[in-house]
């Protein structure tokens, strides 16, 4: 059985997006795509964030630009949520 994958998006990161320009929303789903078919495509430089955020991921948009989510593992069904919590420029959404 294949594994499911569930993208959710939060208030704040729907905020966010909706204050980036038009090219980098449509770059964001471009690598979204990328995303759903490889967690760690080379393109994407996910890494897992570090200290109290430990439990958070980010990929790279641009150079400047980093989507943030949470992934939960759902072993059971086989099923995993991906959680978007921000997007923005690198000193924003890693200084919060």
């Amino acid at each position: 059985m294949p594994i499911k994958k569930i993208i959710q998006r939060t208030k704040r990161f729907e905020k966010a997006f909706a204050k980036l320009n038009s090219k980098i929303q449509k770059l964001f789903i471009r690598k979204l795509d990328f995303f759903i078919d490889d967690e760690y495509a080379p393109s994407l430089k996910t890494h897992r964030l570090k200290g109290k955020r430990q439990h958070e991921h980010s990929f790279w948009i641009t150079d400047d630009i980093r989507a943030i989510y949470i992934k939960k593992i759902l072993k059971k069904e086989k099923v995993f949520v991906f959680t978007f919590i921000d997007i923005g420029g690198h000193s924003r959404v890693y200084n919060e």
